[in-house]
């Protein structure tokens, strides 16, 4: 049998699908060593460098010594602690609902959710480009699940339109795609909502700390948070840990601490993290300037980058894809980035569609000047 997993991984390899871990050392946030070689990393989604911001760090090592390592239990038994529920007030102010809960990843969160609020006889409705996790939590859900277009709002409608029968219709999204870094239209999504009476689940994992006036995400502005049912996002990006969490009306998170799964049978977030990902919700709120310098870093590297000749989206978030295609290709680039030092992923199948391989740079505000120049000088070596 064993043979038979070893031929699928050959294969794999022969499609340039393989994928291996790489082991990254001395690691500093944008800097690493890997096999001796010092790497400058356009990886990370760690946005705001919150990870090893120092009030965060402290806000750790001070819950390390109250609450210990980790939870104990899942937090209906035992694992619920004065951290997490500081981390869930937090939560309600920055996303502006009426109560929030946390998972111990997001991608539990989004399992949770998707198989908390559909069944059999509901429909989910979901953009294409949608996070592997909430195409998951719709498979376990058991409801029919209608996946329009990227962004084709009309083949959204007709999906609503043609699912009036089902006992509750889901409409899913991403605020930030994560791998092409575009935005939905939320304010197009809300009025369809409204129109066929469905439940709007909003991903705003790519989104939270980096979009929005205050930093408190996609849902911020015009007032869109009030009319999203439900505001998923995570701890582990622009926030800098780890952890998964939902925004929503009372009974909507009270449904989910009954139903969700992965809630209700998952260990808990450690306390560590919880009391780590609040100072950093702090931190975003009275050190503006993070958003700015990370802003400022992107357009740099974008103009940068477009000056080379390479194709680039207008960026709408931290995620600049540079699109490839063929898988090869795309592998053949990221070695000869990584043998300038420069580690950036390429992001192959089943990531992305066949053949829409690409080379996925990601800005942080911890990224120097210099860090953005030895960028630019390793993509124009390319071009020779």
């Amino acid at each position: 049998m064993k043979s038979e997993y070893q031929k699928e991984l050959q294969d794999l390899q022969a499609k340039n699908l393989y994928r291996k871990l790489r082991v990254l050392e001395d690691h500093e946030g944008t800097h690493a060593a890997f096999e001796g070689r010092d790497l400058l990393l356009f990886c990370s989604n760690d946005y705001l460098g919150l990870s090893r911001h120092p009030r965060v760090v402290r806000a750790a090592q001070k819950a390390l010594k109250v609450h210990g390592v980790g939870a104990g239990a899942a937090r209906l038994i035992s694992g619920t602690t004065s951290a997490h529920a500081a981390l869930e007030k937090k939560l309600v102010e920055t996303k502006g609902k009426e109560s929030a809960l946390v998972f111990a990843a997001g991608f539990l969160a989004n399992l949770g959710i998707l198989t908390a609020f559909a069944g059999e006889e509901d429909v989910i409705i979901m953009d294409k480009l949608c996070h592997a996790s909430l195409v998951d939590g719709a498979r376990l859900s058991k409801a029919e699940l209608r996946v329009f277009p990227h962004k084709n709002y009309k083949k959204c409608e007709d999906l609503l339109r043609g699912s009036r029968n089902a006992r509750r219709r889901i409409l899913v999204t991403e605020t930030v795609f994560s791998m092409d870094g575009d935005l939905a239209n939320l304010k197009e999504l809300v009025r369809l909502k409204k129109k066929y009476d469905a439940l709007f689940v909003v991903d705003d994992a790519h989104g939270t700390g980096v979009l929005g006036k205050h930093g408190r995400g996609a849902t911020e502005e015009g007032n869109l948070s009030k009319q999203i049912d439900i505001i998923m996002g995570t701890l582990s990006k622009a926030l800098g840990g780890l952890g998964g969490f939902v925004a929503a009306d009372k009974v909507l998170t009270e449904h989910l601490v009954n139903f969700a799964r992965p809630f209700i049978f998952a260990t808990a977030l450690p306390p560590i993290l919880c009391e780590a990902a609040r100072e950093a919700l702090c931190v975003i709120e009275e050190e503006p300037f993070l958003r700015k310098k990370l802003w400022a870093n992107i357009h740099e590297v974008h103009l940068g980058l477009t000056e080379l000749g390479f194709l680039i989206p207008t960026p709408e978030s931290a995620i600049l894809p540079i699109m490839v295609g063929d898988e090869g290709k795309a592998m053949e680039l990221f070695n000869k980035l990584l043998a300038q030092g420069i580690f950036i992923p390429a992001v192959r199948y089943p990531t992305v569609p066949k053949g829409k391989a690409r080379l996925r740079v990601t800005v942080s505000t911890a990224h120097t000047k210099e860090d953005i120049q030895k960028l630019i000088r390793g993509f124009k070596n390319l071009r020779r």
